[in-house]
């Protein structure tokens, strides 16, 4: 939650006290309340209250909100999202944007997965990560993102715009690697909207991360079907010649 929501949340609570004929907790406490739902949109906090209050009979305390709330709303990706962006990182090719969290659990299940076993090494990424993202949300750890970088350089600009584009890093963290926007005009924190609005474009004009591995896929692909053309005009020309050498 933002600080201008305290007000609405102070509203809400004191709506399900009222509800249930119990007095607002102390005014001391509701910063404490504040503090541990700081990582949650009014909006999400809003919901997990009216969950509880249609739930329990009990007024709510803030363990009660937390375990009603998503639990990639503090920005990390579920399981499922993380293992995906691990598995690009097994291409040398290619830069990855993850969190701490993915990249640790990546390297607890490496061995299995290098041992060919792809399941068994998803499994002990997923048991990892998920143990990991939940001690640092307990610990109050905010999510944490930074870039492995990968050989090539057109996929290490695209995944620095597309990190950008997502809210994932700033710009000032990825500027040396993305020349569009070393440009003076584009400011670290714009003040305005036409500045903003100047950013978008320019991010919008560097192709996804996505975009670059797929054109170059596509061509190893010509290469390999150009190299299997020209095997089959070598093979047909020996086959020519030995069959001229014995007409």
């Amino acid at each position: 939650m933002q600080p201008a929501d305290k007000a609405e949340f102070v509203k809400t609570l004191n709506l399900c006290y009222a509800t249930l004929l119990k007095p607002l907790p102390p005014v001391e406490s509701l910063g404490l309340w504040v503090t541990i739902l700081e990582p949650y949109s009014i909006e999400q906090v809003r919901a997990a209250l009216s969950q509880h209050m249609r739930e329990s009979k009990f007024p709510p305390v803030p363990a009660d909100v937390v375990t009603r709330l998503p639990k990639e709303s503090d920005g990390r990706p579920d399981a499922n999202e993380a293992w995906a962006i691990a598995l690009r990182s097994r291409d040398e090719r290619d830069t990855v944007v993850w969190t701490q969290e993915c990249a640790e659990a990546f390297s607890i299940c490496s061995a299995v997965l290098d041992g060919g076993d792809e399941v068994g090494a998803r499994m002990a990424f997923k048991a990892a990560y998920e143990r990991l993202a939940e001690s640092a949300r307990t610990h109050g750890h905010k999510v944490h993102w930074f870039m492995s970088l990968g050989h090539d350089p057109d996929i290490r600009e695209a995944a620095a715009a597309d990190a950008v584009r997502t809210g994932r890093l700033q710009i000032a963290q990825v500027r040396n690697l993305v020349p569009a926007l070393a440009a003076p005009d584009a400011s670290d924190t714009p003040d305005s909207a036409e500045q903003r609005a100047q950013l978008r474009n320019l991010l919008a004009t560097i192709p996804s991360a996505a975009e670059r591995l797929e054109k170059l896929r596509l061509e190893e692909v010509e290469k390999g079907r150009e190299f299997t053309e020209e095997a089959k005009r070598a093979t047909a020309r020996r086959v020519a010649e030995y069959e001229g050498s014995h007409a």
